[in-house]
């Protein structure tokens, strides 16, 4: 996020400023916006995003990745100032997120749509225990009926991907890693 830069350098103020026995009501605000700032731009920031979950560690790296990655998902033109290596990675993890949070709506993929509500939020939810998600974040992305009353469930989040065999009531018999 472009306020993290912004929270990282008002939080580092604030901790090498001179201890002192109390702090102005200014200075109070601005140690609990700071906060907000950094705790928006951590769970902005999600290890699924990249590959084989690794994280960046320099402010710079992070900050080209963000940016990219927001370019991607709002499906804006890439920077042509901004062509490093963590803005591409970004812009490419955006937009595979963007794919997922858009495929409902692909006519090709009418087969999801068949597919059992009680089946999908069974395996979204599950998906969302296992990777420690916000369910909001997860994604149907496909699906087929593999007989009777038993359907098999692809679900994603950023990178990673997952598949669960559950019925039309939500009970889930199996679920694992990949795609289906």
């Amino acid at each position: 996020m472009r306020f993290s830069f912004l929270a990282v350098t008002m939080a580092a103020a604030l901790v090498a400023a001179p201890v002192q026995a109390e702090w102005t009501d200014e200075q109070k605000a601005a140690a609990a916006g700071a906060l907000v700032l950094l705790g928006a731009a951590a769970l902005a920031h999600h290890e699924d995003h990249h590959e084989d979950g690794k994280h960046l560690t320099q402010v710079e790296e992070i900050a080209a990745f963000d940016r990219g990655y927001r370019d991607g998902l709002h499906n804006a033109e890439r920077d042509p100032r901004d062509g490093g290596r963590n803005y591409t990675d970004g812009y490419e993890a955006g937009e595979q997120e963007r794919q997922h949070r858009l495929a409902h709506r692909k006519q090709d993929n009418h087969v999801k749509h068949n597919l059992p509500n009680l089946a999908k939020r069974a395996c979204v939810g599950e998906a969302s225990a296992r990777w420690g998600r916000n369910p909001r974040d997860i994604h149907v992305t496909n699906g087929r009926k593999v007989g009777g009353d038993d359907y098999l469930v692809e679900v994603s989040a950023g990178k990673r991907h997952g598949n669960c065999e559950a019925n039309s009531k939500g009970d889930i018999y199996l679920f694992k890693k990949g795609r289906i």
